[in-house]
């Protein structure tokens, strides 16, 4: 008898957490196999046929989600266990520890998830702490006030898409600020079941420019792969991110040095990271972080610039394979750029995207609303319209070519 073909070697199977198309499809170009575990109201169906199992589940429920985990690793034996959506980091970090993988730290990715209860740890270091309090009324603000002066921000302690940020510029306006911060906190947004508010806290507004610090950790030490210039609106929504920030040498060392403090302090040792920063005359002021990688696609960005993947990296560090060798680079900087209604009201058509697509330097145009569309100016990041991404010799080239993208595509309104 002819003896039996051997088996073809088992893939290593990733559990991943709320992953997207474009997650999975890297997981699955790394040689993984992938159980999946998504959120109800955020599912795609179209992921399920892609992965050995798909399973929907509260991933806010951090003991529903490890025993759900604990259940399926008796069955595929996980490699690794990742996120890089806000909502599930916690779950699958508290996954990781539970299941003897490598996690971001011990509880580092739920600390960072609670902005007071990282202004709390960061209280024990005096090099790293600020004024802040827990904003149960519109006297915590008053008492901030009272200490550090005005102008305050008002943010929740768990929010994202920049939603809910206020800034109160002095005693008048705090009235106002406080039923707006209620008015957030009763969730009516449209992505409440999972990404909630559920508190605010109060800290001095920090002048300055913003800036994003995206790092890679291995064994608690931290490779820098950019700092990244954020371009923010009137509402504290991000319009645009630089690649790599045009920061003098003094200045860019500044912020890596307080990152990587931050990171150490908090104890961040494997993985993404995403940490934002202001740089303003008193120095440099840590916004908050998330041990995952940044939103808005900032990772693309970074491949055109760098090469280097940090989605593909996570995925690979996470279940122990080396990270994938680079890509070529597109160019040395790289810009996006999204489209915002500058007015409320219904889209009657957007104009010239093929235009813009076809300029000298752009690399995509994306656009994501349409005629028939109501639309307004952005008071959270899923209210932006479409983005422009180029790139360039340099920032500065690159920016200029998206800036000239954006003048091309006009968006036209409903006579009312």
């Amino acid at each position: 008898m002819t003896p039996p073909a051997p088996a073809a070697p088992r893939r290593p199977v990733l559990l991943l957490l709320s992953g997207s198309r474009r997650v999975v499809d890297k997981a699955l170009g790394l040689g993984l196999d992938v159980v999946h575990l998504q959120a109800p109201t955020m599912s795609d169906a179209s992921l399920d046929p892609l992965c050995l199992r798909s399973v929907r589940t509260d991933l806010l429920d951090v003991p529903g989600v490890v025993a759900t985990a604990r259940a399926l690793h008796e069955e595929f034996g996980f490699a690794g266990v990742c996120s890089n959506h806000e909502p599930a980091c916690a779950a699958s970090e508290a996954v990781a520890l539970d299941l003897g993988l490598t996690a971001p730290g011990t509880g580092v990715a739920a600390l960072l998830r609670d902005k007071a209860r990282t202004h709390e740890v960061l209280d024990k270091s005096p090099s790293l702490r600020s004024p802040w309090a827990r904003l149960n009324g519109p006297e915590d603000a008053l008492r901030v006030a009272g200490a550090a002066g005005w102008p305050l921000i008002l943010k929740p302690v768990d929010g994202s898409a920049s939603l809910g940020v206020l800034k109160v510029d002095g005693p008048e306006g705090l009235d106002d600020a406080w039923q707006r911060v209620r008015d957030t906190l009763r969730n009516g947004h449209r992505y409440h079941e999972v990404l909630p508010v559920t508190g605010y806290l109060v800290e001095p507004f920090a002048a300055g420019e913003e800036f994003s610090v995206e790092t890679f950790s291995r064994g608690g030490a931290h490779e820098v792969r950019a700092v990244v210039r954020k371009l923010v609106g009137g509402a504290f929504v991000e319009t645009g991110h630089l690649v790599p920030a045009d920061l003098d040498a003094g200045r860019r060392r500044a912020v890596v040095d307080r990152v990587t403090a931050f990171l150490d302090h908090v104890g961040l040792c494997e993985g993404p990271a995403h940490t934002e920063v202001i740089v303003g005359e008193t120095g440099v002021h840590l916004v908050e972080s998330h041990a995952r990688t940044g939103g808005d696609e900032i990772p693309a960005l970074l491949t055109l610039v760098t090469g280097r993947d940090m989605e593909a990296d996570m995925l690979a560090h996470a279940c122990g394979l080396p990270l994938p060798p680079p890509v070529r680079p597109l160019g040395a900087a790289a810009v996006k750029r999204y489209l915002l209604a500058d007015r409320a009201g219904r889209v009657a058509a957007v104009d010239g995207t093929a235009e813009a697509a076809a300029l000298p330097g752009v690399h995509s145009v994306r656009v994501w609303t349409g005629p028939g569309d109501t639309v307004r100016p952005a008071t959270a990041s899923w209210e932006r319209l479409g983005e422009i991404v180029a790139v360039g010799p340099d920032t500065g080239a690159a920016a200029a070519a998206a800036e000239r993208a954006c003048r091309a595509i006009t968006l036209r309104m409903e006579e009312q």
